[in-house]
């Protein structure tokens, strides 16, 4: 009998031991960026579609470092029960249900190990190729289609209301999320079913119309990285916001004044507008400028230097505004 006792406090006190390791966990403060695509296509001028390769190089960039795909489920779940994620957690969603989800995004996902999740608008998804739909121009996805993606395991998806409405003007936000949610249960989407409001229009009413209609997280257009913890809303997830279009980028570095520790850059950009964190970097640190936006055309920066870097090739990196994709590299020659 006593060995019994014994062994029931063992477990006992393993049992807090690991309800305060999980306590604890979840409320150690942890950067998760939730980052915000649209369509996968090569569109140079436009800030929605981000090209294939340059698709391929954000993310051969996330796996360079050390980031991990999870689902917004996964988020919430280390959020209310303190489930572990990966250090580096990354989530890559895709907004509007386009064809090239499948034909462009979901092919590279599968080659650099990533899942991702596409938030569709439930109206414009068909029942067959045949009756295929468009949104903006572009083919969107089929009921078929999505769930052979779901199949394939690649690609979840969730739900972006059943228009496109701004919910906050609709007069019965309800229905739309109502008639979302029943449509992606249809088509075997029932579990842990992520939302993403139109526009990224929200307001107390909505938010509520989506928590009542099943959905457990949800995601709006603030260009931010999510971070964990107590006052992390699961309704109202930041992204960051994925600038589309095609950039190129010329840097040189410029001659050094006389008498000055510093190191100047000429950068030259071609492409629509963008906000990018600028890092100056050389053998054992870095110097990273606050972020500011490019555009078409130079910009000369200017880098003090401590003495002992004036005779080295620091290196300079273009990231974008917060610092999650590596969008250029520099080497001094």
């Amino acid at each position: 009998m006593k060995f019994f006792r014994v062994l029931a406090m063992a477990l006992g006190m393993a049992g807090l031991a690991l309800t305060a390791w999980l306590f604890l966990e979840r409320r150690s403060a942890q950067a998760v960026p939730i980052l915000a695509y649209h369509r996968i296509a090569d569109v140079p001028d436009s800030p929605w579609c981000v090209p294939p390769d340059v698709f391929e190089q954000d993310l051969r960039s996330l796996r360079e470092q050390g980031y991990e795909s999870i689902q917004p489920s996964d988020l919430a779940a280390h959020e209310t029960y303190g489930r572990p994620i990966p250090k580096r957690s990354v989530i890559i969603t895709f907004d509007d249900g386009y064809l090239d989800c499948m034909t462009a995004a979901e092919p590279l996902l599968k080659k650099y190990g990533f899942i991702g999740i596409a938030y569709l608008v439930t109206e414009l998804v068909a029942d067959s190729p045949v009756a295929r739909r468009k949104f903006e121009g572009a083919d969107c996805l089929t009921w078929p289609e999505v769930e052979a993606m779901l199949q394939r395991g690649t690609m979840a998806f969730g739900g972006h209301s059943h228009s496109h409405l701004n919910l906050v003007r609709a007069e019965d936000p309800a229905a739309l999320t109502r008639k979302c949610r029943q449509r992606l249960a249809e088509h075997g989407i029932k579990k842990s079913v992520s939302f993403c409001y139109p526009y990224g229009r929200f307001n107390a009413r909505v938010m509520q119309a989506v928590q009542k209609s099943g959905f457990t997280t949800a995601m709006i257009c603030e260009d931010a990285v999510a971070r964990t913890g107590t006052k992390m809303n699961l309704l109202a997830l930041p992204r960051v916001s994925v600038m589309g279009g095609r950039h190129r980028f010329d840097v040189k570095r410029l001659p050094e004044k006389n008498g000055t520790n510093t190191a100047a850059f000429s950068i030259v950009h071609d492409g629509i507008n963008l906000e990018v964190c600028l890092k100056l970097i050389w053998r054992g640190g870095y110097d990273c400028l606050a972020p500011r936006e490019l555009g078409k055309g130079e910009m000369v920066l200017t880098w003090p230097l401590p003495d002992q870097m004036r005779t080295r090739r620091p290196v300079v990196e273009i990231w974008d505004r917060n610092g999650i994709l590596l969008l250029h590299r520099y080497e001094t020659e």
